[in-house]
């Protein structure tokens, strides 16, 4: 099996589909093994398990890389579909709702 490229260490951000839905999400890593992420601190995107979701894998490359976390975010938003995300980790507000995350928010 060969080792991916991007992070899956807890606390770790990956560029995420759902199954069955075509918009991106950013996710937070929860737990390495098995691999569970959450885009929301509750509800039901808080705990999303294998399944659940298909990681971009050069997306979440490219988001975790210091040069290309703002480029990736802005070409999203640059093609009318912006990543979301529920995150505290991205200073998203606490109501609820799922927000875009804006290039100049960027991702740490």
């Amino acid at each position: 099996m060969s080792q991916s490229a991007y992070k899956t260490s807890p606390g770790s951000h990956l560029v995420i589909w759902l199954t069955g839905c075509l918009h991106s999400y950013i996710a937070e890593v929860i737990e390495e093994e098995p691999l569970r992420l959450k885009i929301g601190e509750s509800g039901v995107y808080s705990n999303l398990k294998n399944g659940d979701f298909i990681v971009l894998e050069n997306e979440s490359t490219r988001l975790q890389s210091e040069e290309e976390s703002a480029l990736i975010l802005k070409e999203y938003s640059d093609r009318g579909q912006p990543l979301v995300s529920g995150l505290r980790s991205l200073g998203v507000p606490q109501d609820g709702n799922l927000h875009t995350i804006l290039p100049e928010q960027g991702v740490k």
